[in-house]
């Protein structure tokens, strides 16, 4: 198997948004905001109760939780994958807020690469461009290469899916959501499948993508580890019904090198992220009794 190396509305503050590094800020304007979001099935299950959320332009914010706290949902939500059962989402693109409606700079990598096994990687990466009939030939083919270039790809375009090991298809998965050039990154426990050494690489790659392309990004996962490493902000949610109970800002600069990962002061974030994980499942714990 191959290996790769690689209207317009003024904002509202967010407690506790804020970083040691220079982004983001609190005085940038917000990206999107979930707003008393319920969400639930037609079984009754509720998936999201009051969720209330800001992301701001060029935050990482990770969302960490219990399975079933309703992550997924809420990332799905923001992507225009699902509708709200009440509440509202509140998006600004160019200043002007729009509600209820995702524009169209955002992309979404699934925890699966979900690439199409019968083609091959540059095909599977130029997918959204061919659904998008707006772009030209030539634009097509440079956004492609970049995107290819950007994660470390290029020698590999040629290859099926099948040919790539795990963490070289979830590569290719990112360079398809690239060549939309996306202000907003959603991303659903990417590399939750992944070695450890895997995912650790992809977590360096993912920082300096996020850094070098000025995104914003909301991260789900299920690592306290990856959570504390990439993240501004770490959202905590707890589960029956799945609600926001915490955040916690990483107040720390970027770039983060591998020596983060050893330091006292990711032992200390890691440790107040566990203990806001264990207040949060304490909580669902209570609510089925």
């Amino acid at each position: 198997m191959m290996q790769s190396k690689l209207k317009s509305v003024p904002p509202k503050p967010t407690p506790g948004a804020q970083t040691g590094a220079e982004k983001p800020s609190v005085n940038r304007r917000p990206v999107l905001q979930v707003e008393g979001v319920d969400k639930v099935y037609a079984n009754g299950t509720v998936a999201l109760k009051g969720a209330d959320m800001t992301v701001r332009e060029g935050e990482f914010v990770s969302l960490l939780g219990p399975s079933g706290c309703g992550k997924s949902t809420l990332l799905r939500i923001m992507a225009g994958l699902g509708d709200v059962s009440a509440g509202q989402m509140r998006w600004w693109e160019q200043g002007y807020d729009v509600v209820g409606d995702t524009g169209r700079k955002l992309a979404f990598v699934f925890q699966n690469a979900t690439l199409m096994p019968w083609a091959r990687v540059r095909k599977n990466v130029r997918l959204p461009l061919d659904l998008d009939h707006s772009s030209r030939p030539d634009d097509v083919e440079k956004s492609i290469d970049e995107a290819l270039s950007m994660v470390g790809l290029s020698q590999f375009q040629h290859a099926f899916p099948r040919e790539l090991s795990g963490g070289m298809q979830m590569r290719a998965s990112i360079a398809r959501a690239l060549t939309t050039q996306p202000n907003l990154l959603l991303m659903d426990e990417p590399f939750g499948a992944l070695d450890e050494m895997t995912r650790n690489k992809l977590n360096d790659d993912v920082l300096a993508l996020w850094q070098a392309r000025n995104w914003t990004v909301v991260f789900v996962t299920h690592s306290v580890y990856e959570a504390v490493y990439l993240s501004n902000r770490v959202v905590v949610m707890a589960a029956r019904p799945g609600r926001i109970v915490d955040e916690i800002t990483i107040d720390q600069p970027y770039p983060r090198l591998p020596d983060f990962r050893v330091s006292t002061e990711f032992a200390g974030y890691c440790r107040q992220v566990s203990q806001a994980l264990e207040r949060a499942s304490a909580l669902g714990e209570e609510a089925s009794i």
